[in-house]
């Protein structure tokens, strides 16, 4: 496979190609959300993927995009050029294997100032549906290596899903947008709203720190970044406008925001993933839900020099069969910290709504 040059940086396999990280059609299941990442302190690189049915159809009536199912664990010591299984992760498993009335998905994972990690995850609520909504109130765990993991902790108690979670210094920021799905993932009703917790002691404890000012009528998803100047930027979904995104900025560490702005996504972009490499910033996701033409339903990468303005963007995959796009990134380091590579993971269809996890590498040209 060749590489294609985007900007000043490398990406191999060359787009539209892509490389199969964990072939889930072949095991005949599916996996959509939770590819969470996260690399050890020791440089060893740790994957999260959901193995799930794809007999039960939702409320969709599509097979395959499926709650019915837990997470497993990944893990490179070659800063992910290889990979290697590593088995169930374990209050995941459980929630399937003792037939509990929800199941147990892995979002985003975060590594504290101690070294620890520390996991978010969304519950799903299959008691009606085997789709992943209704939700019920989200979690975070803690590991000394990513394979062994404490108990579950609710977060707020509050029905919602944490879209994202950074460190940022010493604190660690989790975004949730509460609203718990029974109508739609997408806000419905003024109560729903998105919260930003953190934690200053290494994620023991976590407080609300603020609520952010978005119109959250008809928004979902939700991404975060620490940009180049320490001020922070949060990205989040517009239902009813695909080609726009809405976002705030922050300059004291999220307790306070400006007021919403929008940013252009030409190719469209849903369950926005925006991540800073090798000077700039790139925002991955699917290129938009509706509509009749060929260019939704893709995975998608768009590049920004400020994290504001954007290009025109690349797909990465394109749409053969049904949902998919429900993507992660890492940002990979060598042995001094510095800047190696830029990983991607996505959901990809291989037949209806059943998927593989496929990736990609970027990195800075010469």
């Amino acid at each position: 496979m060749t590489a294609r040059t985007i900007h000043e940086f490398v990406i191999e396999p060359e787009p539209p190609a892509f490389r199969t990280i964990v072939d889930l059609e072949a095991r005949g299941a599916s996996g959509h959300l939770g590819h969470a990442l996260v690399q050890r302190p020791d440089g060893i690189v740790v994957a999260m993927y959901p193995e799930c049915s794809t007999d039960a159809p939702g409320r969709y009536g599509t097979h395959g995009h499926s709650a019915l199912g837990y997470m497993r664990i990944l893990t490179s010591s070659d800063l992910g050029a290889t990979w290697e299984e590593r088995g169930p992760l374990s209050y995941s498993y459980r929630a399937q294997e003792e037939g509990r009335p929800y199941r147990v998905f892995t979002e985003k994972i975060v590594v504290a100032p101690s070294g620890e990690l520390i996991a978010f995850n969304l519950r799903s609520d299959i008691t009606e549906d085997p789709l992943w909504e209704p939700y019920l109130s989200a979690t975070w765990a803690r590991s000394a290596d990513g394979l062994d993991w404490s108990e579950e902790t609710e977060l707020s108690g509050v029905p919602g899903r944490v879209y994202d979670a950074l460190r940022v210094g010493d604190d660690i920021l989790a975004l949730e947008f509460q609203n718990d799905a029974v109508y739609d993932f997408a806000g419905k009703v003024a109560d729903h709203r998105y919260v930003l917790h953190a934690s200053s002691d290494g994620g023991r404890t976590f407080d609300v720190r603020s609520v952010l000012p978005f119109n959250v009528l008809e928004r979902g998803y939700g991404t975060m970044c620490e940009r180049e100047d320490g001020s922070l930027i949060v990205y989040v979904y517009n239902k009813t406008d695909e080609t726009h995104a809405d976002y705030v900025t922050s300059d004291d560490g999220g307790r306070t925001w400006s007021a919403p702005r929008r940013s252009f996504f030409g190719r469209r972009l849903r369950n926005p993933q925006l991540i800073r490499f090798g000077g700039g910033y790139f925002m991955h996701g699917r290129s938009g839900s509706y509509g009749d033409d060929l260019g939704k339903g893709n995975v998608i990468l768009y590049y920004s020099n400020d994290g504001l303005i954007w290009d025109e963007g690349t797909y990465l995959a394109l749409r053969r069969h049904g949902q998919g796009g429900y993507s992660n990134s890492l940002v990979v380091r060598d042995d001094a910290g510095r800047e190696r590579s830029l990983l991607i993971m996505s959901s990809h269809a291989y037949r209806e709504d059943m998927t593989n996890v496929i990736g990609w590498e970027l990195t800075a040209r010469g």
